[in-house]
């Protein structure tokens, strides 16, 4: 890949919790072709998983007639993942803090302190009424190989 070059790849799905495994598949595909390791695979897969979860059912309230699209941009240096849904949004620094004693033993509420422990960058940026966006960057290690052609 040439140091302009930039590749993108967009799924939308309705907001049902059953088509996460399309999702999940295109990410999965996506680190393979990166030559991802396993860290950073699962790393990748959790986050996104976990944004478009929070958009389909925190964004848009499991409304299947609204959509969550899961936009992936790479580029030599990094791979760019843009998970937007068409709900009413929310404040991220308004979420509990997972890590608090009142908070260890709930179900819920881990997601978006996931996303931020396993991803190099997460922008949070309400739309209005036009949804929520959620940026996750993973920037990308050259090969050794790579790092060798490089000199």
């Amino acid at each position: 890949m040439s140091a302009n070059h930039r590749e993108t790849i967009e799924v939308t799905i309705p907001s049902r919790t059953e088509h996460l495994s399309i999702v999940n598949r295109v990410t999965e595909e996506i680190a393979d072709q990166l030559a991802l390791g396993d860290e950073d695979r699962n790393a990748l897969a959790t986050s996104v998983i976990e944004a478009a979860t929070n958009a389909i059912q925190h964004g848009n309230r499991n409304d299947a007639k609204k959509k969550v699209s899961v936009r992936y941009v790479v580029t030599p240096n990094k791979l760019e993942v843009i998970v937007k849904d068409q709900g009413s949004g929310f404040d991220p620094d308004a979420v509990a803090d997972p890590l608090r004693p009142e908070n260890l033993l709930r179900e819920r509420g881990r997601g978006i302190f996931i996303i931020r422990a396993f991803m190099d960058q997460v922008r949070f940026s309400q739309q209005g009424k036009n949804g929520m966006i959620v940026r996750l960057v993973k920037y990308l290690q050259p090969t050794p190989a790579e790092k060798e052609a490089r000199g």
